[in-house]
């Protein structure tokens, strides 16, 4: 990457950062070049910033989670839409936590939960969880293997769904800076999502809404695996791509 590859909005969001690590209005050029170098090199301005806006609360990122992207706020918007003041939520693979945090600040008299089975992960995600000052249950799991209760009203997910042979075609600055775990879906991509599908059907988790975040490609194979339940269907993203399935059970 080169400087005139960097579009002027990341240049002066840099900026910007710099003046706030230094404290000062002019004397911060130093700092920049530092977080210039960082950005050159490849890292995403999301981690270098530590922060991003998610729906209406501030998510801390860094190398330990994937960076929330846009389509994952409007899963939040799918989740308010379609579900009536659930009183137990939970998130698996939570992440940075957001979905979670996002669902508690709507629903504050919710029990929400979240797992991951990275501790790194989860240590984020409580780290965001204080400075916004949102309480949710955090644990680690592999999937719902660490799952002992089975009355959720809503199970959300936005699990690893890119196929393992295809993660070297993605940009350099997610392979060489996210975390793999967060994006390595298997030898097909569903991996993650068909275990989640099984592993409700055995906990026999009933009176459920489903919602997940899937790739474009999956989503016919997905409904097909979810056509034993009460009602799937598929909703678009922003750009009209098949991204979300939403099932009850």
């Amino acid at each position: 990457m080169n400087i005139q590859q960097i579009p002027e909005h990341e240049l002066a969001r840099l900026r910007e950062k710099a003046k706030e690590i230094t404290g000062s209005q002019s004397d911060y050029h130093s700092c920049y070049t530092e977080l210039l170098t960082r950005r050159l090199n490849g890292e995403p301005l999301q981690y270098i910033e530590e922060y991003i806006p998610f729906y209406s609360i501030q998510i801390n990122v860094d190398q330990r989670c994937l960076i929330p992207r846009p389509e994952t706020e409007f899963l939040i918007e799918l989740v308010k839409n379609k579900s009536d003041n659930p009183k137990k939520i939970l998130d698996v693979g939570t992440g940075t936590g957001c979905i979670a945090l996002m669902l508690k600040k709507l629903y504050p008299e919710s029990t929400v939960d979240a797992c991951d089975i990275s501790p790194e992960a989860l240590d984020l995600a409580k780290e965001n969880s204080e400075i916004n000052n949102l309480e949710i249950n955090l644990f680690q799991s592999d999937l719902l293997s660490g799952v002992e209760e089975v009355d959720y009203d809503i199970i959300v997910a936005n699990l690893p769904y890119i196929p393992t042979e295809t993660l070297s075609n993605l940009k350099s600055e997610v392979v060489d800076y996210e975390p793999l775990i967060a994006l390595d879906g298997g030898n097909d991509g569903l991996l993650y999502i068909n275990r989640l599908i099984e592993e409700i059907d055995e906990k026999d988790i009933r009176n459920l809404i489903l919602f997940l975040e899937v790739d474009t490609s999956h989503a016919t194979t997905i409904l097909n695996n979810l056509s034993h339940w009460k009602e799937v269907e598929l909703e678009q993203d922003l750009v009209e791509r098949d991204r979300y399935i939403i099932a009850k059970r």
